[in-house]
C-alpha cells in the first residue's frame, strides 16, 4: 500500500496546522500513541516510512518486555533548527529525551537511508530503564536498530577503555572520535545480547 493511502485509510491519521512557539508552521499528525510533529511540507511524504517503522519498532519492544510509552516525534525544519532545539550536535540523527523524539528533517534522514535505523534507534531509547550507562543506551539501541549491520569492521581503538569512559566518550562532538565509540559500545552491548538477551544485558549492568 502507497504511504499514501495508509495516511488516508488504514491509519486513520489526523493531520492539522499550528504555530509552534518559534512561529514557523508545522503539522502534527496522529497515529495511535504516536504523534508525529514535522515542519517541512516535503516531509508528509516520509510519513508511511515512520509509522512503518514505528509499528515494527514496538511490536519488537513489546516482545521483549519494554513496551513503549505514548510518545512524540519532532521533525526539525533544518540541521541548524534541530541543534538549537535539542544542543546537541547539528550531525546527529536525532536525541530522545523520555517520550519525546526530535529527529532531523524526515526527508534528510531517507535520503541518507537513515530514516527507518533512527525510528528503531530512538524507539528503544523511549523505553530504556532510568540510569541506563549510556554506553550501554547507545550500544543496545543501535544493536536493536540494526545499524551494527552497517559498522565497519577492524578495531575501533577503544577496546581497553572502560565503561565510564566509554560513556564519557559518547558525549563527544568530534564526529570521528564519537563514530569510533558508537562501534565500540554497540559490540559490548552485542556481546551481551548474543550471551543474555536484552533484558539479560539491562540485569548484568545492574538495571532491574
Amino acid at each position: 500500500m502507497k504511504p499514501g493511502g495508509l495516511i488516508a485509510g488504514a491509519l486513520k491519521v489526523a493531520l492539522l496546522a499550528l504555530l509552534l512557539s518559534s512561529g514557523a508552521l508545522a503539522f502534527e499528525v496522529r497515529h495511535g500513541f504516536l504523534t508525529v510533529i514535522y515542519q517541512d511540507p516535503r516531509d508528509r511524504q516520509q510519513l508511511g516510512g515512520v509509522f512503518q517503522a514505528w509499528d515494527a519498532a514496538a511490536r519488537d519492544l513489546r516482545a521483549l518486555g519494554l513496551p513503549p510509552p505514548p510518545t512524540r516525534i519532532e521533525a526539525a525544519l533544518s540541521a541548524a533548527d534541530f541543534a538549537a532545539r535539542t544542543r546537541e550536535p547539528a550531525n546527529i540523527a536525532a536525541s530522545t529525551q523520555g517520550a519525546v523524539i526530535r529527529t532531523q528533517r524526515f526527508t534528510a534522514l531517507a535520503r541518507s537511508g537513515l530514516l527507518p535505523f533512527t525510528i528503531r534507534h530512538e524507539a528503544f531509547h523511549t523505553t530504556q530503564p532510568t540510569g541506563i550507562p549510556r554506553w550501554l543506551a547507545e550500544g543496545l539501541a543501535r544493536s536493536f536498530s540494526g545499524e551494527a549491520r552497517r559498522d565497519p569492521p577492524g578495531l575501533t581503538g577503544l577496546a581497553s577503555l572502560s565503561s565510564e569512559a566509554l560513556s564519557a566518550r559518547l558525549l563527544s562532538r568530534d564526529p570521528v572520535r564519537l563514530a569510533a565509540a558508537y562501534v565500540e559500545a554497540t559490540r559490548r552491548a552485542g556481546a551481551l545480547v548474543r550471551a543474555r538477551g536484552y533484558r539479560g544485558a539491562l540485569k548484568a549492568a545492574g538495571i532491574p
